[in-house]
């Protein structure tokens, strides 16, 4: 074989190997543009909590048989003693004092930050009160006049979603 032949084969051979590399790289580019624009699709379709209006209709009740003398603590309690919503939600609570005139007066308190509520209702009357819940945690709300039996929680979980 002649040292042109050889050349010629030699040159052949390594055309073909860039020729090789290129696609290969070609493909690799191809491929991680396409994962990386699956990946921009699917980041684009992530939804985020906006909050939900939650709605609650709180009363006072009492504990059947419960003898506050002797047990020296009040019968009453909340008729809801949790409530739970999610971090964003417009919370609404319709407080009702369902006592007879010439009953108890009841509150509905929270002194837990960021949430600073003090609502009280002399006997028959009722009150709508709304607050944004925009801190997650475990917050008490209780009645002034009747602790420690008179008490709930208002639980603000983190989103959903």
């Amino acid at each position: 074989m002649s040292s042109n032949a050889r050349t010629v084969i030699t040159l052949g051979i390594s055309v073909a190997a860039i020729a090789i590399a290129l696609i290969a790289i070609t493909m690799s580019i191809t491929t991680t543009s396409q994962a990386n624009n699956q990946n921009t699709i699917q980041t684009s379709n992530i939804q985020h909590y906006t909050g939900e209006k939650r709605e609650f209709w709180l009363f006072d009740s009492e504990i059947p048989g419960f003898n506050e003398t002797q047990m020296g603590m009040p019968h009453d309690v909340y008729s809801m003693p949790v409530m739970a919503v999610f971090k964003d939600d417009t919370v609404i609570i319709h407080f009702f004092n369902i006592e007879q005139p010439g009953g108890d007066d009841h509150s509905f308190t929270i002194f837990d930050k960021p949430y600073n509520i003090n609502v009280v209702l002399h006997p028959g009357e009722n009150k709508t009160m709304t607050l944004d819940a925009n801190a997650t945690g475990i917050f008490t709300y209780y009645c002034t006049f009747h602790y420690p039996t008179m008490r709930g929680q208002l639980i603000v979980q983190p989103p959903p979603y």
